[in-house]
Order: structure tokens, then sequence, then C-alpha cells
């Protein structure tokens, strides 16, 4: 049964199966721990069983839980492909580090470092 099932319980879930830990997901969710374990039962109730079961080192998939992870993992790939700057293209963001020679970075580096910081706004370099 399907009847009311959130994509944000399946992106709980996908947080749990790869962290392992509810806590983990929780911080990483900006969520809870029991807000976490509130969305897994909601979750397992929808689809009708199981989702994860415990381990001595945390949570483990189960078979109907590597199943909806699966779909978790496609709706996480379709919200990222929505997250497109102005041109179309996807965001980036993070930090790149370079390391080279004094010539390489006045005349070659540093240039293309500024060109991707006004590509790329999030991006450090």
């Amino acid at each position: 049964m399907t009847l009311g099932l959130s994509p944000d319980d399946l992106l709980v879930l996908l947080a749990v199966g790869r962290t392992g830990r509810f806590n983990t997901a929780a911080d990483d969710l900006g969520l809870n721990h029991t807000t976490i374990s509130r969305r897994i039962s909601s979750l397992e109730k929808c689809l009708g069983g199981r989702v994860l079961v415990r381990s001595s080192g945390g949570w483990e998939l189960t078979d109907l839980g590597r199943q909806a992870l699966s779909a978790a993992e496609r709706i996480e790939a379709a919200v990222n492909e929505l997250a497109l700057d102005s041109t179309g293209q996807q965001q980036l963001d993070g930090v790149v580090r370079v390391s080279a020679t004094d010539g390489f970075s006045a005349y070659i580096a540093a240039p293309a470092g500024a060109a991707v910081r006004r590509r790329h706004p999030r991006v450090s370099v």
C-alpha cells in the first residue's frame, strides 16, 4: 500500500541507509533522532513492512528497504537535476586547492581560478 507515501520519508531512509545510524542521519538532515524514527515508522506503515533492522553497528536495510532506497536515490537525483543555475548548468560548490610553481600560478592558475569563481560563485579556489 503506497497511499500517503512521502518522498521526504524516503529521503530520510536514504540518509539512514548511508550512515547506518539515526543520530548521524538526524545531524546530516538537521532533524532530531525522534523525527527520524517517526519518519521511518511512517514509511514502514505505508510500505507494509520493515525497511530497517537493528544490527551490531546500527541499522541495516531489509530487502524492502533496499527497494525503497533505490527509489530514494532516484528522487535525490531528480532533485539534484533541478539545481541548475541561470545558464542551465548544474550549480557547483566546494573548495578547489591548487599547488603549482610561481610562474604557473601567476600566469595560468590565477586567471583560470578567477574564471571559475566568476562562472561558479559557490566554488572557492
